[in-house]
């Protein structure tokens, strides 16, 4: 089964001390082969595992997308007005750019399981374009 990744998912796999760590290891565990990062998620995950983590968590990061451990989703140009439109449809919820293109990656991919902590900004998004959200 592919899943796409948003970053606090990816992140959660990572830090032990986080929240979300079991569920998030478990659930990157059980699909091997079948885990999606969009492209836009890998500074942010970058970012926090650098900021809370260090280097080595980066390091890990990066092997796992070396060895294809994940694979990376590039927004196609025309994501990009989705992105744009999200927002503005959505401006309420400040999705910024991430989130939207997670969702425009998922439509684009034709996937309707994302892995994402975040509730706040893709519940409404999972409700509206009928979107699964685990775990």
């Amino acid at each position: 089964m592919a899943l796409l990744l948003d970053t606090g998912i990816l992140y959660a796999g990572y830090d032990r001390s986080d929240s979300w760590h079991e569920a998030a290891k478990s659930l990157l565990a059980e699909n091997p082969r079948g885990l999606i990062v969009p492209a836009p998620v890998i500074p942010e995950v970058d970012y926090l595992l650098g900021k809370r983590l260090g280097s080595q968590a980066r390091t890990a990061f990066y092997q796992g997308l070396a060895d294809g451990h994940y694979f990376v989703a590039e927004l196609p140009a025309e994501g990009y007005a989705t992105v744009a439109e999200l927002n503005r449809q959505f401006a309420d919820l400040e999705l910024g750019f991430v989130d939207a293109a997670v969702v425009a990656l998922a439509s684009q991919l034709g996937l309707r399981k994302i892995a994402t902590v975040d509730r706040r900004h893709f519940g409404p998004l999972a409700f509206r374009f009928r979107l699964e959200l685990v775990p």
